[in-house]
């Protein structure tokens, strides 16, 4: 057999047998504010390849909570799942908007130095938040108020970044308080910090989710389906698989067997496994907004969300 005659008969013969080669996955930033709970869907989505199936490889960027609305305006984020604070720019007319929820309440400890005990021992200290007007931010306001304190004169609030930043800030001594996501237990106490209070017990606020800028919205939809799809999936698998999830917490966040259910349990009473957000939660983020910026008109939902992918998505369950 000469070789033409080889060529064409071994050619079609190996197309037959070698697989079709994978098109390059999208990629695709989403912007967190430090590792935490708050994004554990994220990363079982990531791991389990929820966004491999979808044709995206996601990458996730940690970015400073006042940083990130700027970052999706300018294109260098797809998603931000500090949601608290894009809600706060979309009440003021700049383009952002939430497309996904998943947890309903805050999954915040209030930490304290050892010597203060209960809220009221914070009057006159200075508080780490994440940024002013951030849902940790909010968080412990609301919790103030509801004590019968003064969030503007009982207490100094100062912008410091993720939890990570903001326990490092409490072990220099450099403030005295901070709220900290519950993943943060098993530091907390072995710093013999006090625990002040579980911030999910008292205050009605949601605690992550994807905002993305609204250019978005109009010219890439698809992307925006196909991301809160697979995100979808590890929101359920969360609670539908809990001895995987918890080996990817314990691994993920850096939590002991003695710890890891604990902090599990946190995130079911919290759960919401529809992708949106509980209509208290949003309205309470809303009524803060307007209180912050002192804006007397009502503010519709759909200004700073869209939950369209969200609905179509569970049509076709």
């Amino acid at each position: 057999m000469n070789r033409t005659l080889l060529y064409l008969f071994l050619v079609p013969a190996l197309l037959t047998v070698l697989p079709p080669r994978r098109a390059a996955a999208e990629i695709v930033h989403i912007g967190i504010s430090t590792v935490g709970l708050y994004e554990l869907p994220t990363e079982i989505a990531k791991r389990k390849g929820f966004y491999r199936d979808e044709g995206l490889e996601v990458r996730k960027v940690a970015i400073r909570t006042g940083l990130q609305v700027a970052a999706l305006l300018a294109g260098e984020l797809d998603y931000s799942t500090v949601t608290g604070s894009v809600l706060l720019a979309s009440v003021q007319g700049i383009p952002v908007k939430t497309v996904m929820g998943w947890f309903d309440r805050p999954l915040h400890l209030l930490i304290a130095r050892p010597q203060i005990k209960k809220l009221a021992d914070l009057r006159g200290k200075k508080i780490a938040v994440s940024s002013i007007g951030s849902i940790p931010h909010a968080m412990v306001r609301e919790a103030f108020a509801q004590n019968g304190l003064s969030p503007d004169k009982d207490a100094t609030f100062l912008a410091i970044g993720g939890s990570s930043d903001r326990l490092a800030a409490l072990a220099a001594g450099s403030v005295d308080a901070t709220p900290l996501d519950v993943a943060y237990v098993e530091k907390v106490e072995k710093f013999g910090f006090s625990n002040v209070l579980y911030l999910g017990d008292v205050v009605q606020l949601r605690l992550g989710g994807f905002a993305v800028a609204t250019e978005k919205i109009a010219k890439n939809p698809g992307q925006i389906a196909r991301v809160i799809r697979a995100t979808l999936k590890g929101v359920r698998f969360l609670k539908s698989h809990r001895e995987e999830t918890l080996a990817i917490m314990r691994d993920y966040l850096k939590l002991s067997d003695t710890h890891v259910d604990r902090v599990y349990q946190y995130a079911l009473l919290s759960l919401n496994e529809e992708g949106t957000v509980a209509k208290a939660s949003l309205d309470n983020e809303i009524r803060l907004a307007r209180e912050k910026f002192k804006i007397k008109e009502e503010i519709a939902e759909a200004k700073v969300a869209d939950w369209r992918f969200v609905k179509e998505i569970a049509s076709r369950r």
